[in-house]
């Protein structure tokens, strides 16, 4: 009796619309899904008309290429960043996704909770979208501005087209959590548990010597109201006063253009030591980011800010607030301040002090190596195992 060997490979489905012009970690994390479940999954992207896989492996690091997996692109509204009615985009995707979802043995939802209408893994980017039921039927909105009566009809329209299928994603599928902050957030609201998957980032270290990088701070992210830059000129002010020659270096796409123009007013009457260097990718970015020796980060509510990990992997003393991903990340004291007073106290204490600041780079350099697209890639297959185990445990028990 001959032995006839499977060439079968699970069908993986990863699910993530790119509506607007607005990047960031939960683009980069969809992109490490697809590459991470090539090897072993045949597997599709399903997204949007915007899809640009030349832009995208550009600008997380991946190097797919168009034979390796399939791309479906769901049908959206022509609608530009910023439409009033683009909150309709939300309901077409997951109609699109949940006629598709039943097709894949493995589907994954790339960005926060999607209700596919059958099992599923979700990884979550931010706990923002718990609040949107709630948002789309009060009289604010999520941002707290008050709505009009007639924007109250839409944005309840919109909930309705949701259509939930009945099953409760949440607590019926797999759900992933960015941090041990958001694992823990879910656990003590829900009684939910989330495994962590630490989103990758991949980087190439740059070796430039300390005494070789400019003795001034980058700040790197997207440019808008959320991320809070007017804490890091404050910040890099307070220090200026206290005595140290340093310069800004933001390195960053205006989303905001209005938030932007203001951040650019703020800096020109702070004085003439902040600099603007617009958006960076790749490997101009790393080595960019290797020439200098300290970094900010000032979003306070960043579930898992990837920028402040790049500052790391780049050798930068990186500095951030003591709140959500950004503790978990720099993991400590020395490292992590609750205001700007605070900031400018801590760091200039540090900055003169060569021992500690050797000892607080190899703390950062440790707490780098946690944060590898190897790691992440590894971590996603064992759930995706895990994932299809279950399926079949619950098939076989029907």
């Amino acid at each position: 009796m001959s032995t006839v060997q499977s060439n079968f490979r699970p069908s993986a489905a990863v699910f993530m619309p790119f509506y607007t012009g607005v990047r960031g970690g939960p683009d980069v994390a969809a992109m490490w899904l697809v590459e991470s479940l090539c090897r072993d999954y045949d597997v599709t992207l399903v997204t949007t008309r915007h899809f640009d896989l030349d832009f995208f492996n550009r600008f997380a690091g991946t190097s797919l290429t168009r034979g390796q997996f399939r791309v479906i692109e769901a049908p959206s509204l022509p609608l530009p960043s910023g439409s009033p009615m683009a909150a309709l985009q939300g309901p077409l995707f997951q109609r699109f996704a949940r006629r598709c979802a039943r097709d894949f043995d493995v589907p994954i939802s790339a960005m926060n909770v999607l209700d596919l209408g059958v099992p599923a893994i979700h990884f979550l980017a931010d706990l923002i979208w718990l609040d949107l039921q709630s948002a789309v039927s009060e009289p604010t909105s999520a941002a707290g501005r008050a709505q009009s009566p007639l924007r109250r009809i839409y944005h309840g329209l919109c909930r309705r087209l949701y259509a939930p299928s009945g099953r409760d994603p949440l607590r019926e599928d797999m759900v992933v959590s960015s941090s041990r902050w958001m694992s823990a957030a879910l656990r003590n609201a829900f009684g939910i548990e989330s495994p962590v998957i630490h989103p990758p980032v991949p980087t190439t270290p740059v070796a430039v010597p300390w005494e070789e990088r400019r003795p001034d701070f980058v700040w790197l992210g997207r440019i808008a109201p959320i991320k809070n830059l007017e804490v890091a000129i404050a910040i890099v002010d307070g220090i200026r006063k206290a005595g140290f020659d340093c310069k800004l270096h933001v390195v960053g796409k205006a989303d905001d253009k209005k938030y932007g123009a203001a951040m650019k007013a703020l800096a020109e009457r702070a004085g003439g030591w902040t600099v603007f260097e617009g958006p960076l990718y790749g490997e101009r970015k790393d080595r960019f980011l290797a020439g200098f020796r300290y970094a900010l980060h000032t979003c306070w509510e960043d579930n898992f800010p990837i920028t402040l990990i790049e500052s790391i992997k780049s050798g930068c003393l990186s500095f951030g607030p003591d709140t959500f991903g950004s503790a978990e990340i720099l993991n400590h004291e020395a490292l992590t301040f609750p205001t700007v007073e605070e900031a400018v106290r801590k760091i200039a204490g540090t900055l003169p002090d060569a021992g500690r600041v050797a000892a607080l780079r190899e703390h950062l350099r440790a707490r780098g190596e946690e944060f590898s697209a190897d790691i992440f890639r590894r971590s996603v297959l064992r759930v995706a195992a895990k994932f299809i185990e279950q399926r079949a445990e619950c098939a076989r028990q029907v």
